[in-house]
């Protein structure tokens, strides 16, 4: 149990550990101030999909005074914008991967699983899906049952 706590608050530790804040003074400008900016778009083809997007970096982003490229200067004020697109990104995935193991480990019971791997066997597979839902609780359930992680004695050493 020690083993498994001590990385964990580490993990912990090194995302919450407080960095400086970096200065962007004389780095970024007005995109409307920039020589490179504007010349930048200078040659950009004369259509909407150019000129659209260029009036609003122009008016409210910073750009780089020497390349002209717009920056997004992230804040505090954007923390919750982007914990969101972690947070849904992070659970679609797990249940991606989630539903997909578990649709693996099912088939891998039944007679034929290659068979089931290459067409996708419905019944099997939306209970996997629905399962999936609730892989958050379904992984911490299985990491500390032991049964989603491999014991030393099951992992092959090679020998040297």
């Amino acid at each position: 149990m020690k083993k498994k706590i001590l990385p964990l608050i580490l993990a912990i530790v090194i995302c919450f550990a407080i960095t400086p804040t970096a200065s962007a003074d004389g780095i970024l400008v007005k995109c409307k101030d920039s020589q490179a900016y504007s010349e930048r778009v200078a040659s950009y083809p004369d259509n909407y999909y150019f000129n659209e997007p260029n009036l609003a970096y122009s008016e409210y982003l910073p750009c780089g005074e020497d390349d002209g490229l717009p920056h997004l200067v992230i804040s505090w004020k954007n923390a919750l914008d982007i914990a969101i697109a972690f947070s849904m990104f992070f659970y679609i995935t797990g249940f991606i991967g989630w539903s997909g193991r578990s649709y693996l480990q099912t088939i891998n019971k039944q007679k034929s699983p290659e068979q089931s791997e290459i067409f996708i066997n419905l019944p099997v597979a939306i209970p996997s899906l629905v399962q999936g839902l609730l892989w958050p609780v379904l992984a911490v359930k299985e990491l500390l049952s032991g049964e989603l992680t491999a014991k030393d004695s099951e992992i092959p050493v090679s020998p040297r």
